[in-house]
């Protein structure tokens, strides 16, 4: 393959279901000088074939037995030839001109190295909710874009994973991913780089995230912000004494249990039927799908959150209350003040 400007990286595990859409929304990218790396990563559904219908010599199909997503990055990126790097997941859409934006920024402003997106959460049925977005829309201030600093991680980064254009050579020097971090990779990776480059966020909303409605996110839970922390913690130490346990080459620290065991699913199935409040699903997912007008799974979400919490009043607020609005509940709850 010629030499290209950027390389794309998109590893896939079992993306079958929504691999399609992701790779035709980077072909349909109004810039067009790049090569697309796409990792199977080990999946045992039809992505490979999915892959493999495609007729487009950009694109590069690497199989590989299951590594995971920060060793697979890694790959893609010795094997990359571009000056930049894109990275675009398997189950994601973004509009067309978000490339060709990103790099004319990187263009325009030398003193950056990495520039990220603001993004929109998306149904598993592909409708959006755009009041549901990530930085929120506060965090600009209404200027174009945003220079990251490390302050701005509280708790959560403001660079989205999965909308980043970075340079190559940068991300060599910086040594890729850290594939000790079994998630978070990428939150240690943008607070290392923050400390020796510049990195931006545009207030420019083009990358969509999909979220399905009743998946168990709660599973890895407290190993996620076990390996979030450590991100915090190395970079906290590095500033402090120049170089954090890993550069080191110290031990790196473990979570206090090998197995991420879903504690809530646990707790759930050995309490009293009609009195578990789904968190997990009523407050974040369910106000997306509102907001993004996904009755279907907004139907689905109340079904399965009043099978566990109908004997619960604040199960039934959850659910009325997004459905109402912030304006009705904000008079009822001014209604309410002056009947007491």
């Amino acid at each position: 393959m010629s030499k290209s400007l950027i390389s794309i990286l998109m590893p896939v595990y079992n993306g079958e279901l929504y691999l399609r859409e992701a790779i035709d929304s980077v072909l349909a990218q109004t810039f067009t000088d790049y090569e697309f790396i796409i990792i199977n990563d080990g999946s045992t559904d039809n992505s490979k074939q999915i892959i493999e219908s495609y007729d487009d010599s950009r694109i590069l199909l690497v199989n590989q037995e299951n590594m995971g997503v920060a060793k697979s990055l890694n790959k893609g990126i010795n094997i990359a030839v571009g000056e930049y790097i894109w990275r675009h997941d398997a189950d994601d859409i973004c509009l067309p001109d978000q490339l060709e934006k990103q790099l004319q920024f990187l263009k325009s402003n030398p003193e950056f190295s990495l520039v990220s997106a603001q993004i929109a959460f998306m149904t598993d049925r592909g409708k959006i909710a755009w009041d549901y977005r990530q930085p929120k829309n506060a965090f600009f201030e209404d200027k174009p874009f945003v220079k990251v600093l490390r302050n701005q991680f509280n708790p959560y980064s403001p660079i989205t994973h999965a909308t980043v254009l970075m340079k190559r050579e940068e991300l060599l020097e910086l040594g890729g991913y850290r594939t000790e971090f079994k998630t978070s990779e990428d939150t240690d990776l943008w607070l290392r780089w923050i400390e020796k480059y510049d990195a931006a966020v545009l207030n420019y909303c083009s990358y969509f995230v999909r979220l399905n409605a009743t998946s168990a996110t709660q599973k890895f839970k407290n190993t996620t912000n076990f390996y979030r922390d450590t991100a915090f913690n190395f970079a906290d130490e590095r500033k402090r004494v120049g170089s954090d346990p890993s550069q080191r080459g110290e031990s790196f620290p473990l979570p206090e249990s090998n197995f991420a065991l879903n504690l809530e699913d646990e707790q759930i199935k050995k309490k009293k039927a009609g009195y578990v409040f789904r968190k997990d699903l009523l407050s974040f997912k369910y106000k997306v799908m509102v907001n993004a007008k996904d009755y279907k799974n907004i139907f689905k979400i109340v079904r399965f959150s009043l099978k566990d919490g109908w004997k619960l009043s604040k199960t039934w607020r959850a659910i009325l209350f997004p459905l109402l609005g912030n304006k009705v509940v904000k008079k009822g709850v001014e209604l309410k003040k002056k009947l007491q």
